[in-house]
């Protein structure tokens, strides 16, 4: 049974507020700072009340949180949930059926096929255009077509037990153009493919989370004894090695752009970078991370913020003690309000530099989310 939908509720004045805990929650976010689904998650542990329990129910949100639909669900078990390149939510159900859903509630269904479900789906792996699962045998199924869905068997990887993790390299990533599967078990990875699974030989697992980078060159792999661990997805490159001295798996494992990977445990995000550096910051309450090409998007019950690399034009105009090019250019402008010759002085410092600095205040002005820096980085751009 599930708490009744008043249990959280707050009253101010005639109207009533409440907060979400997102870690009692299955959740999906889109590419790009698309839209955000969740339903409670069946698998977490709930509080029990004498109320009666009411439908599961999916919430598809803007990522500023705004409602978009509602939709009762009592088709079974949800292994997965994800979303289409066209912004379609995808939801998979342990017998092996797959709907499609748009904004506004309407759905389309296929099979994963007889063998799905009479084995029964355990876990799957989504991405923008297709999806791979995984049967209660370890059988892999996949599909690459979301609008010409035609399920089919990958590789037999041979297991009798649950992966440690596993993930997808999209097809746009791989050699081949056909979707690789990075299976984690005993202390190496398998790559599996429709027509083998090729063992890796590695000796630094097991590894208990991976995900792969949004440009599909990179792994990151969490391994048992606390080591992050980054290669190329050929296995080729060792990119770079980072313990985190815990050998609980972080909650969640994924990327900021393609520079640096963010851990999450309860209540703390650790971001490392290419080289060992780190950054740590604390949440009270419990959060989800969503990869983004430029950064990870951190949703909370309360906000939504962006992690982000700061852009290289933007760290040459504002970083302390700036001598770039643009930097000089956004303070000449400065100089020109308050009607100091040293305006003069900057542009024709940077006069033969004078167009690369125009292009990089425009672009730093795409980047802003405050509108006063939008402004002034355009006006130095067309001083």
């Amino acid at each position: 049974m599930v708490t009744n939908p008043t249990a959280d509720w707050t009253e101010l004045h005639d109207r009533f507020y409440k907060q979400s805990d997102l870690s009692k929650f299955m959740i999906a976010g889109a590419q790009y700072g698309g839209p955000i689904a969740m339903i409670r998650d069946d698998r977490k542990v709930l509080l029990l009340q004498k109320q009666q329990p009411i439908k599961p129910t999916i919430y598809m949100y803007t990522s500023a949180g705004k409602l978009i639909e509602q939709i009762q669900w009592d088709r079974g078990k949800i292994v997965g949930l994800g979303w289409t390149e066209q912004e379609q939510l995808v939801v998979v159900t342990e017998d092996g059926s797959v709907r499609l859903y748009t904004l506004h509630g309407q759905f389309s269904q296929f099979s994963l096929g007889k063998e799905a479900k009479d084995d029964g789906i355990i876990d799957c792996q989504i991405w923008g255009g297709g999806l791979v699962a995984m049967t209660s045998k370890y059988q892999l199924i996949s599909v690459t077509n979301f609008l010409e869905p035609q399920p089919k068997p990958l590789a037999d990887i041979r297991l009798d037990e649950p992966p440690h993790s596993w993930t997808i390299v999209p097809p746009q990533f791989t050699l081949s153009r056909h979707v690789e599967v990075l299976i984690a078990t005993g202390s190496t990875i398998l790559v599996v493919d429709s027509n083998e699974a090729t063992d890796e030989h590695l000796t630094q697992g097991p590894f208990t989370k991976m995900a792969v980078s949004p440009n599909g060159k990179f792994l990151a792999l969490f391994t048992a004894d606390g080591k992050l661990w980054v290669v190329s997805t050929d296995f080729q490159k060792n990119m770079s090695e980072y313990s985190t001295k815990s050998r609980i798996p972080p909650q969640q494992l994924v990327w900021c752009g393609t520079d640096a990977v963010v851990l999450y445990w309860d209540h703390i995000v650790l971001i490392v970078g290419p080289y060992g550096d780190w950054i740590k910051y604390s949440y009270e309450d419990p959060i989800y991370l969503v990869s983004e090409i430029d950064g990870v998007r951190i949703m909370s019950n309360d906000k939504c913020e962006l992690l982000q690399k700061v852009p290289d034009s933007t760290e040459k105009i504002f970083k302390i003690g700036s001598t770039d090019p643009p930097a000089m250019l956004y303070d000449a402008l400065d100089h020109y309000e308050r009607k100091s010759p040293k305006a003069d002085e900057n542009i024709r410092t940077i006069k033969t530099e004078l167009v690369d600095a125009v292009d990089s205040c425009i672009e730093a002005a795409g980047f802003e989310f405050q509108h006063y820096y939008q402004r002034t980085l355009l006006k130095a751009a067309s001083f």
